[in-house]
């Protein structure tokens, strides 16, 4: 089937600050968006800016990963000048060192904001120093731009809801085999939630799914791990090649997506409850148990009988993990692929014909 028409990222920001509305880069990965919402504040996700990097290697290591490098790239082209603000979750030490170099040296036009999120183990004061920085953000938000009308953040938790609730019919879907899409299709798709508003992504996503659902191409069924879905040729082979991806456990999807939908309950509290209860993830200091048996979960749910680690190069975060995940996997007679990969460059035809080899074992 063929994709919906989905508005670009240039076209939806420029209608959306033509409205009046403003503009917040947010970088990975895991941010309170529904704050942002209700403060009328567009967030756009940075993950792989497809530019050239010409001028971001000079400020940082050659092992740092090309997620952060892309990230600087894109400031320093002034993309940050046309944003409000630019937000920087304390994902890795790579995220957070970039959150210093851009706030103390590059100093863009928009104002830096840091958002600290607790890692675990999610007990009590994990809770109550998340909920504090929900607060301390939502001051910061109105001392910029004035408070949050009344009844906005409800609207913002009302819509992070339904959201909640359409991932979680296309993840169970896919997982079913109801889904006739590919792996190119399924993220297209989904990854434009990264820059449209809810009042635009919504209908597009319900419209998606109900033309969607069918019987997909027979294939050998595997998950896919690691950070982003991509690069675009490396899901385009698995398409070609009959690795149908049944699930994943990608950090910019379902260990986002796949949240408990906040409650009714006071707004604040509920987004924190919804963050504590988020999938298991390298970046939130989950342990190697809890990402072994997640990992095994979704395998078991979808019927895959192998794991594919796409893993952005120099993530430290998913690279600490991966011996002791692989190590599980195969005790659990699980077999798992590692591709090594650079965000916006081609995984390449060596990447292909190890994954065709990864599927004939499998078979």
């Amino acid at each position: 089937m063929s994709i919906p028409p989905i508005p670009s990222r240039a076209e939806h920001l420029a209608a959306w600050r033509e409205s009046g509305g403003k503009l917040c880069a947010a970088f990975p990965a895991q941010y309170p968006k529904e704050l942002l919402w209700a403060h009328g504040i567009l967030p756009v996700e940075v993950w792989d800016p497809p530019l050239a990097a010409t001028r971001a290697p000079g400020h940082l290591q050659p092992y740092i990963c090309s997620v952060v490098r892309q990230g600087l790239e894109l400031l320093l082209a002034g993309a940050g000048d046309e944003m409000d603000i630019i937000l920087f979750p304390h994902t890795c030490d790579s995220m957070q060192n970039l959150a210093s170099l851009v706030g103390d040296y590059l100093k863009p036009k928009a104002t830096s904001l840091f958002f600290y999120n607790p890692k675990a183990p999610f007990g009590q004061p994990a809770r109550e120093f998340y909920l504090d920085r929900l607060f301390a953000l939502d001051r910061e938000l109105a001392g910029l731009f004035g408070p949050r009308p009344e009844g906005a953040l409800e609207q913002a938790l009302a819509w992070s809801r339904t959201l909640s609730g359409l991932y979680a019919k296309a993840y169970d879907l896919r997982a079913a085999g109801g889904l006739a899409v590919g792996a190119a299709e399924f993220y297209a798709v989904l990854r434009a939630g990264e820059y449209l508003h809810p009042t635009a992504f919504i209908p597009l996503l319900d419209a998606w799914l109900a033309q969607a659902v069918g019987q997909p191409s027979a294939g050998e069924r595997i998950v896919l791990s690691g950070v982003l879905p991509g690069p675009e040729d490396l899901l385009e082979s698995l398409d070609a090649l009959g690795l149908v991806v049944a699930h994943d456990d990608l950090l910019s999807m379902s260990r986002r997506l796949l949240y408990p939908p906040p409650g009714e309950g006071e707004p604040l509290a509920a987004l924190t409850e919804s963050f504590l209860e988020m999938p298991p993830c390298s970046t939130r200091g989950s342990s190697l148990a809890e990402r072994l048996a997640w990992l095994k979960s979704l395998a078991k749910l979808s019927k895959a009988r192998g794991v594919v680690f796409s893993v952005v190069k120099f993530c430290e975060p998913e690279l600490f993990d991966l011996p002791e995940l692989r190590r599980g996997l195969k005790e659990a007679r699980l077999p798992s692929l590692l591709i090594e990969v650079d965000v916006n460059q081609a995984a390449g035809g060596q990447a292909s014909t190890r994954l065709e080899a990864f599927r004939e074992m499998m078979a």
